[in-house]
């Protein structure tokens, strides 16, 4: 049973997530403010599966990832796939924007896989196997009015993604990313009026956005042997929004 790690994973499209590998791999939670919904999942996939932690992490902080690693690999020996979930955004004129929360924004949604991957990447060549996913936006490739920075983000690992695929691709490791339009979790709903959510779905097949679910329902895929040919690739599930 392979090990996976989720950042992020304590609600929204990390926790679909966990949910959708829990009886097929050994899982690693992180939450970084959420430790009552992180330990209330963890102890819930644990009735079905025994091999799964949750860890306390700021993936904004070196030291944090490091430990993050160090229990995966005392706990279950080795780290095969890491989800590089967790992220942050920000809605507002950039004229506003205060440097700090510029550098909170891009440290928690880019430099943050710049450091999972960097210490995941090692005992994967070792290996010569691994996988790593990276949750991007449909924002990362047209770009959002109101969330420059937040866009800036997911353009920047889009292009991290594709690159490093070509690097580690004698290695046998794919890299790939998964960029949803618009998804019905907590941070939409934070950031759009009941009015914006109404006449964004008219846009949109079946009138509605994608649940979590549907994402998970793809990195199962990537993650796993009928995906091995697959690599490099940024996969769209915007419902038709552009």
């Amino acid at each position: 049973m392979k090990t996976v790690i989720i950042t992020g994973s304590s609600r929204g499209i990390g926790e679909a997530i966990a949910r959708k590998l829990n009886k097929s791999y050994k899982l690693v939670l992180t939450y970084n403010k959420s430790e009552e919904k992180a330990i209330k999942l963890m102890e819930e996939l644990r009735q079905d599966n025994p091999f799964v932690i949750a860890v306390k992490c700021d993936v904004k902080k070196k030291e944090d990832i490091n430990r993050l690693f160090d229990l995966a690999e005392k706990n279950f020996n080795n780290v095969d796939i890491l989800i590089n979930n967790a992220g942050i955004s920000y809605f507002g004129l950039i004229q506003d924007m205060k440097y700090e929360k510029w550098r909170e924004l891009i440290d928690t949604n880019l430099s943050s896989i710049f450091l999972t991957s960097k210490r995941a990447i090692p005992n994967m060549i070792k290996n010569k196997d691994g996988v790593i996913i990276n949750i991007s936006s449909i924002w990362g490739e047209f770009g959002s009015s109101m969330e420059v920075a937040y866009s800036a983000s997911k353009g920047g690992i889009n292009a991290f993604t594709k690159a490093l695929s070509k690097e580690l691709i004698p290695s046998n490791i794919r890299v790939n990313a998964i960029a949803p339009g618009i998804v019905d979790t907590d941070m939409t709903k934070n950031d759009l009026t009941y009015e914006d959510i109404l006449y964004l779905k008219e846009d949109l097949i079946q009138k509605r956005f994608a649940n979590s679910e549907e994402v998970a329902n793809l990195i199962e895929f990537l993650i796993s042997d009928k995906g091995a040919y697959i690599t490099g690739s940024i996969f769209d599930i915007n419902g038709g929004f552009y």
